[in-house]
C-alpha cells in the first residue's frame, strides 16, 4: 500500500508539471522544512539517489523526497550524487540540497589518530562520522591482496597479515570510506618513514619489521620525544645482551587494557602470551600499536648508554639504571616522594 502511495503521488507530481502547475507545485514542496536543526551526512559509493533523498527526508532536511527526485531526474541529475560529507540544514530548499550533491561541495573531516594507537584505538570514533569501526578493524586486520600489492613494503612484514604499526597516526580528513582512510595512513607511512629506512645507519641491527615493533614499545614507554632515543637505546642493549625486554605496555596489549595508576600486578605479568616480554624474550610477534616519526627515528638512531634499566617519576620523564640495585632505589626514591 505505501508503495501504491508513493506511486500515485509521483503521478500526481508528474501530471501537475505537464499541466502547467510545476512552478507552484515544485516551490512549495522544495522549499525548506523550516526547523533549525543541522546534520552532517555523508553519501557513500553506491548510494542511490532514492536512499539518499529518504535519508533526509527522515532527518526532516527536506521536505518531499519524492518530488526530489523527480527535480532530479528532469535535470538528468539522478546519477550525478557525488560521495562525500555535506553540511545541511533545515533551512535549505530542495533546489539547494540537489546542487551540492551533485556539484561535490563536501566538507573535509578532520580526523586524529594519536601516536601510539591500536587499530581498534584508531576506529573508536569512527562512527561519529558516520563510518563502521568495525569495518575498520576488520579491512587493516585482514589487509586484502590488492591492498598488499598497492604498498610492497607491507609484504616484507608482519603488516600481510595485519597492519598493526604500518597505519601511520597523524590527521586525517576523512573522505567518506574507512579503505581511503587506511590506504591515507599506508600512504603516510611511505611517505615519512620509508625514506627514513632507506638512509638508516649501516650498523643498524634490526630490520624494518623489528624496528616498527620496537618503535611501537618505545612510543608507549615515552612520554617526552627527548627521552625516545634514550628508551630506545635502553631496549637495544637489552636484545643485544639477552635480556628479557620486561616492558609493561607489551603485557598490556597481551592483557587487552591499558595498566592503571597502580601499575601491572605480579598476576598481570604471569599471563601467558608471546607478547608479555616478562616471560618471554625477544620482541613481540607483532607491533603493539602504531608508532609516529619520533619514535621510529628513536629507534634507528639510538642513544647508546651504559642504562638497563628506567622508571617513570610520574610526570612524563623517566630515572635511568645501570644495575638492578639502582634501579630498586630510584623506585623507592619515586615511591617516597623524593623524585
Amino acid at each position: 500500500m505505501r508503495l501504491i502511495l508513493r506511486l500515485l503521488a509521483t503521478l500526481i507530481a508528474l501530471a501537475l508539471l505537464a499541466g502547467g502547475g510545476a512552478i507552484a507545485y515544485a516551490y512549495t514542496q522544495l522549499t525548506a522544512p523550516g526547523n533549525n536543526e543541522e546534520s552532517l551526512y555523508l553519501v557513500k559509493p553506491g548510494m542511490s539517489l532514492y536512499g539518499v533523498s529518504e535519508d533526509l527526508h527522515t532527518q526532516r532536511l527536506l521536505r518531499n523526497p519524492q518530488v526530489f527526485r523527480l527535480l532530479a531526474r528532469i535535470k538528468g541529475q539522478q546519477n550525478q550524487l557525488k560521495t562525500g560529507y555535506y553540511r545541511f540544514d533545515g533551512k535549505m530548499s530542495g533546489q539547494t540540497i540537489l546542487q551540492r550533491l551533485t556539484r561535490g561541495q563536501t566538507e573535509k573531516i578532520p580526523y586524529t589518530i594519536p601516536e601510539g594507537y591500536r587499530i581498534d584505538q584508531a576506529a573508536a570514533r569512527l562512527d561519529e562520522h558516520k563510518l563502521s569501526p568495525e569495518t575498520y578493524i576488520a579491512l587493516a586486520r585482514q589487509p586484502a591482496a590488492d591492498l598488499l600489492a598497492r604498498y610492497p613494503f607491507l609484504q616484507e612484514t608482519s603488516g600481510k597479515t595485519s597492519l598493526e604499526g604500518y597505519l601511520f597516526p597523524d590527521t586525517y580528513f576523512l573522505t567518506g570510506t574507512e579503505q581511503e582512510l587506511i590506504e591515507a595512513q599506508l600512504r603516510r607511512f611511505q611517505e615519512l618513514i620509508l625514506p627514513l629506512w632507506a638512509s638508516r645507519p649501516a650498523s643498524h641491527p634490526l630490520n624494518l619489521d623489528d624496528t616498527i615493533r620496537l618503535a611501537s614499545i618505545v612510543e608507549l614507554e615515552g612520554v617526552r620525544d627527548s627521552e625516545l632515543p634514550l628508551i630506545a637505546g635502553v631496549f637495544l642493549e637489552r636484545l643485544r645482551i639477552g635480556m628479557m625486554l620486561q616492558s609493561d605496555p607489551t603485557t598490556e596489549y597481551a592483557l587487552g587494557w591499558k595498566q592503571g595508576p597502580k601499575g601491572l600486578s605480579l598476576k598481570d605479568i604471569q599471563i601467558d602470551s608471546p607478547y608479555n616480554t616478562y616471560r618471554y624474550h625477544g620482541l613481540p610477534p607483532t607491533p603493539i600499536g602504531n608508532p609516529g616519526l619520533a619514535a621510529v627515528k628513536a629507534v634507528i638512531y639510538p642513544e647508546r648508554s651504559d642504562y638497563l634499566y628506567f622508571v617513570a617519576r610520574g610526570d612524563g620523564s623517566h630515572v635511568f639504571s645501570r644495575s638492578y640495585q639502582e634501579h630498586l632505589n630510584a623506585i623507592n626514591r619515586i615511591v617516597a616522594g623524593k623524585k
